[in-house]
């Protein structure tokens, strides 16, 4: 067996909220993340679903344990944090596009930055992704012109010029309208089956039942339940998971 892409040690972080108690997002986390595995994080809001997956590119500091990802410790100071981050795509609930660039321009100008491309090799890169996410007549595109389910298709692209090792995705598709989703989606279980490594928060329960190798469940901050979808949602083993799924199933 080769060694896991994402190792998640004892994490733990908890926010201090001035002039309320503290609140304890991540309490004792551990997980592994196999290379080519499907991972579907979910449970209900405030579970700590989200900053887990911040915290696995540094978006999000912790407070205690480790977390490395392909080797390369992210909690440690000394951790080239952009340099990881080029390696660890992540697609988020707003496209966090650059409204004055094309769609073409949004996918090149990090290539450029960031893995010093020159342009003509980013923008037949980019040219390429935008035929893979299915837009390739929208390079010219500013995102006011894209429809929601469009930008984010373009915001995977963009994540997938860098080349990573490893996507998240955080609500990928949670503020889109329910026409434009599938596009996403399928975008999303292309990747899956091409052995992409994706850690996913969602709460479309068909993608996650469909295209998961295995289903992490939280609350309060900490893992409840993790299993293969098939045995998670035919047959919970906790309580928690129990109701939890007997509300939105």
């Amino acid at each position: 067996m080769s060694e896991p892409m994402i190792v998640i040690e004892g994490v733990s972080k908890t926010y201090q909220m001035k002039g309320r108690s503290d609140v304890r997002a991540l309490d004792n986390v551990s997980a592994t993340i196999d290379r080519g595995e499907v991972v579907v994080i979910i449970g209900p809001s405030g579970s700590g679903k989200s900053t887990l997956l911040r915290a696995l590119n540094g978006l999000q500091p912790v407070d205690s344990g480790r977390i490395t990802i392909d080797n390369i410790e992210v909690t440690s100071r000394k951790t080239d944090i952009n340099r990881l981050r080029a390696e660890v795509g992540m697609v988020f609930q707003h496209f966090n596009l650059f409204q004055h660039k094309t769609a073409l321009e949004n996918i090149v100008l990090p290539q450029i930055i960031v893995a010093k491309r020159k342009r003509p090799e980013a923008e037949s890169i980019a040219r390429e992704l935008l035929k893979k996410v299915g837009l390739p007549e929208q390079e010219n595109s500013y995102p006011v012109m894209l429809s929601g389910g469009q930008q984010q298709r373009v915001a995977i692209a963009r994540s997938l010029a860098m080349k990573p090792k490893v996507m998240l995705f955080d609500e990928a598709t949670s503020a889109l309208d329910p026409e434009t989703v599938g596009g996403v989606l399928e975008q999303m279980r292309s990747l899956a089956a091409e052995g992409m490594t994706m850690a996913v928060v969602t709460h479309e329960m068909g993608f996650a039942r469909e295209a998961a190798d295995r289903v992490i469940f939280m609350d309060s901050g900490a893992i409840v339940e993790e299993n293969t979808p098939a045995a998670f949602f035919d047959n919970p083993q906790t309580n928690r998971a129990r109701e939890f799924l007997s509300q939105i199933l």
